[in-house]
């Protein structure tokens, strides 16, 4: 299986729980958890996590990798500590993070293509999380011109304004694939109504994977358009989600080219991460585990 290179953090997560519960640090980030979907997905070796670490914590930034079977290659030097987030979240599943280092120290750490320690021929996909930075989608510009295989975009919440619906669409052509929540996409559409979601973006130039929490999810593009279900699951800890889903959806599709099927793949590997406080650990009976709950999610086509 080709090599998957997600280009996003990796850091210490401080997380505030809605229920007032003990404060728990974990190893996160948007990079960290679609790493560990697509470790899920693929094989061994198959995430290629490229962010900018701190040297203090790079020994145990690299141990966290290779216990979920992620190649930590990509993991470079930017300073003396990796950023450090406070997530707070909320009674509506909604959640609010600070980086504790503050943003220009966060930004730093972000990775870009030149940061991907192989050649572009021999990946197989790239995740991207980011925002609407020029500069930044100036370096993505550069990388789509040297890069035939799939990129997805997942959106940082911060960009989802309804000002920005026209600098979202701008960047649409640098990617193949477009990752979004469903508040998010209430934000940048200026809607309320699902219904009204989905009839807006079943017209993107891309694929768009809307993410409905616990209602599974919705696939649009690659075909006729696909309702997704959920794997069964206890939700132990909602955190990094729909990164994995994410990583997982883009690790499948750049493998079979069939939206459907990464989706069932996505939501299983989705429900393994969400079980679990922080991230699992990642071994051949866990990817076996997911394959096999993939073939019980459920895939509804979307009417016209």
């Amino acid at each position: 299986m080709s090599t998957i290179a997600v280009l996003s953090h990796i850091v210490i997560d401080e997380i505030h729980p809605a229920n007032g519960g003990p404060v728990v640090a974990n190893v996160g980030g948007a990079g960290a958890f679609a790493a560990v979907g697509a470790s899920l997905a693929g094989d061994s070796g198959t995430a290629l996590l490229v962010s900018g670490i701190g040297t203090h914590d790079r020994a145990t930034l690299v141990e966290w990798c290779g216990d979920r079977e992620i190649s930590s290659k990509g993991l470079f030097d930017a300073g003396a500590h990796s950023p450090r987030t406070r997530i707070h979240y909320f009674a509506d599943g909604e959640r609010e993070e600070t980086p504790m280092f503050g943003l220009d120290h966060f930004n730093s750490y972000t990775p870009l293509p030149v940061n991907i320690p192989v050649h572009f021929e021999d990946l197989g996909g790239a995740y991207l999380f980011h925002d609407l930075d020029t500069t930044y989608w100036e370096r993505i510009d550069e990388f789509r011109g040297k890069f035939s295989s799939p990129i997805l975009w997942e959106i940082s919440a911060e960009a989802c304004r309804p000002e920005n619906r026209d600098a979202v669409l701008e960047r649409l052509p640098l990617v193949d694939v477009l990752s979004i929540n469903e508040a998010e996409a209430f934000s940048l559409l200026a809607v309320n109504a699902l219904p009204d979601v989905v009839a807006a973006l079943r017209g993107a130039s891309v694929m768009v994977l809307l993410r409905l929490g616990a209602r599974g999810s919705i696939v649009l593009g690659g075909g006729r358009p696909v309702r997704i279900g959920t794997a069964p699951t206890h939700a132990a800890d909602p955190t990094g989600g729909g990164n994995a889903y994410s990583g997982a959806f883009l690790t499948s599709f750049a493998q079979t080219g069939d939206h459907a099927a990464a989706g069932t793949v996505a939501a299983a590997a989705a429900s393994v991460v969400v079980a679990n406080p922080g991230s699992p650990k990642v071994t051949t009976a866990i990817r076996s585990a997911v394959q096999h709950a993939a073939t019980k999610v459920s895939v509804v086509p979307i009417l016209d």
